[in-house]
Order: structure tokens, then C-alpha cells, then sequence
């Protein structure tokens, strides 16, 4: 049986509750509302606030209606002033799009957010498997109803499961930078050009940076591609059968910079920073594991272990607020004082 949700500024999940609410109750969060165009800016706020709630105490959006409808504290904690309806708070929920709510959160929750300087950028960039709350037991061969069929993916720190996957890239100071949810569970070193393509394209990341990533995204194609293609520096961790020596002897300029003495320099000096990075790639061990101290606060504590949500498309809007919500929590907190790892235990 699930505890009542009492607030208590005492605690430390309350103070952060207070602090998010507080920025999306904000004059900035509406104004930011209503230049992405949203018509029903009260009942949106109400919405997000019922949402990021439920994933920060872990609990379902049905459970947290009913709280609110049945405690006043808990009402005017939240500065609801009259009862919710499920069924609207569904209905709006539904007609919102992700992108929508990915642009309202990084303006609301990130209003100090500068824009990056010329300097070389660390980016971190790891994926996880993302686990429907499902009985695949019942029907163990045979998941899902007719025209609605799901597949089993196999992760080796899961094992077989049946849900997502979610690709995410954060730079060594835990901020966001993006995230992505792909159907079933696609291997690493397959999705990975095509994430990285969307934050290139979207100015995220930019020619330079060093792009930090496990054995699981190893593959000849994708040093190649993030040197000759983005300009990036891959910091991708060698399997013991990778023949490091034989990638970087094959690598060649491509065609299209021959002609521009610029470029053909700026690959050069991409391809020595490489090597470089690449005798040494030991080092950036401790900073890879960052990411997975984000994974392990999002999942444990942002509610995003197991999901009701059975589509890409709910799930991405369910794993935007964990993101966030992630990332505001850890930048509450100094790492040198506060071990972050003892965040999910509280």
C-alpha cells in the first residue's frame, strides 16, 4: 500500500518538488507557453505540474489525481484550486506532442542555460534498455494482442526483455543534451550514427568534440564515420578482438575535402587527437561512468524502471520529464560534497 502524499519541506524530495513547481507555476514557464503556441495554457500547466509529480515520487498519474482530490494540503502544495478529472488530464496529456513537451521542460527547468562557448566539448553517449511493466509469463511465447504484437530484445545486463531502448548523450557536467527512444531493442552500434546526425544537425554538438561511448557501439563504420563525416574525435572503448592499429592505418580522407586545404588540416589534426586519445582510452573511464550514474537516478528514482506506456510515443514523453527532472536534481547538488550515486537509496 502506497504512503499518502503529505508534503513535508523537511524532506528532500519535497524541497525539490517545491523548486520544480515552482519554475513551471512561474511567469517564465507561461510565456514560454505560449510562444510554443499552446492554446490552453492553465490546464497545460496543471498537467505538467500532475505529471512531473508522478514521476519524481514514482508513482502512477491515476494515484496522484486521486491524492489531490482527496487532500487540501496537497492541493494548495500544488496550487490546484479545484478538483482534477482524470479523464481530462488523459485526454490533454494525449493531444500534447513530445517535442512540445521536450522544448517546455528545457526552457522551464533550465532557464540559466547558456549557449555553448568554441571550447571542445566532452559528450558522453550510452544506451539502456527501457522495460514494459508486462506479465510475460501468461503468454510466454506470444506477447500482446492481435495487430499489437511485441518482440523480446536481449540486453546483457537485463537479459531478455520486452520494452525499449533509449539512447542518451550528456556531457561531463551531467547536463542533457539529447535522448532518444528506438522500438524493441536495436543494437548500439547501429543507432548510434543516426543520433549523433540529429544533435549535429541540431547544433547540439559540433565538429571537435570528443564523443565518449562503451564496447557496445564498436564498429569499424562508426570511427570512420563520426572522423570523416561530423569531424568528431570517437572515444569508443576497443573490444578485446578490435585491431586498433588496422582502423587507423585504413583511414583516409574523404573525396569532397581534398580541395580545401582547410578542411583537409582539420581532419588531420582530428585523426592525431584520435590517436592520441585512443593509446590512452583508459582515462576516460571515470568519465563515461557519469552516464551511468544519470541511468541509475532516472530509473530509481524518476520512475522510469518499469512503464505503463506501450508505445514510442508515450514512452518518450515519460522519459523527457525523468530526463529533465534528472538533471535538475543533480544540479542541485555539489559532486565533490554529495556522493550522487546514494541519490536513488533515499
Amino acid at each position: 500500500m502506497l504512503s499518502p502524499l503529505i508534503p513535508d519541506i523537511r524532506h528532500p524530495k519535497w524541497i525539490i518538488a517545491q523548486n520544480v513547481l515552482e519554475f513551471v507555476d512561474s511567469k517564465r514557464a507561461v510565456k514560454v507557453a505560449s510562444r510554443l503556441r499552446i492554446k490552453d495554457i492553465d490546464n497545460f500547466i496543471i498537467v505538467m505540474k500532475i505529471l512531473l509529480i508522478s514521476s519524481l515520487f514514482e508513482r502512477d498519474v491515476s494515484n496522484v489525481i486521486s491524492e489531490i482530490n482527496a487532500f487540501e494540503e496537497l492541493r494548495r502544495f500544488m496550487k490546484i484550486k479545484s478538483d482534477v478529472k482524470s479523464q481530462d488530464i488523459y485526454r490533454i496529456h494525449s493531444n500534447i506532442d513530445f517535442k512540445l513537451i521536450y522544448d517546455f521542460l528545457s526552457r522551464t527547468l533550465r532557464p540559466n542555460r547558456r549557449s555553448r562557448n568554441n571550447k571542445r566539448k566532452i559528450v558522453i553517449i550510452d544506451a539502456t534498455s527501457i522495460l514494459m511493466d508486462l506479465n510475460t509469463w501468461r503468454k510466454r511465447y506470444k506477447i500482446g494482442k492481435l495487430g499489437k504484437e511485441y518482440k523480446y530484445s536481449y540486453s546483457p545486463s537485463v537479459g531478455y526483455y520486452v520494452g525499449f531502448k533509449l539512447i542518451l548523450a550528456i556531457d561531463q557536467n551531467y547536463k542533457l543534451i539529447g535522448f532518444k527512444v528506438h522500438e524493441n531493442g536495436p543494437n548500439d552500434a547501429k543507432i548510434l550514427i543516426p543520433f549523433v546526425e540529429d544533435l549535429y544537425r541540431s547544433r547540439r554538438i559540433k565538429s571537435g568534440d570528443v564523443i565518449i561511448c562503451d564496447r557496445g557501439f564498436t564498429s569499424k563504420k562508426n570511427y570512420n564515420t563520426l572522423i570523416n563525416r561530423f569531424f568528431l574525435i570517437p572515444a569508443i572503448y576497443p573490444r578485446k578482438n578490435t585491431n586498433l592499429r588496422r582502423i587507423i592505418s585504413n583511414l583516409t580522407p574523404p573525396l569532397n575535402i581534398f580541395k580545401n586545404n582547410y578542411k583537409l588540416h582539420k581532419w588531420a589534426s582530428i585523426v592525431e587527437d584520435f590517436k592520441k586519445i585512443m593509446n590512452h582510452w583508459g582515462h576516460f573511464k571515470f568519465i563515461r561512468y557519469r552516464i551511468e550514474i544519470f541511468f541509475n537516478i532516472a530509473k530509481n528514482s524518476m520512475n522510469l524502471k518499469k512503464n505503463h506506456q506501450y508505445t514510442v510515443a508515450s514512452i518518450e514523453k515519460k522519459a523527457a520529464r525523468s530526463m529533465f527532472l534528472t538533471e535538475y536534481l543533480i544540479s542541485m547538488f555539489n559532486p565533490i560534497y554529495i556522493d550522487l550515486r546514494a541519490i536513488p537509496f533515499w
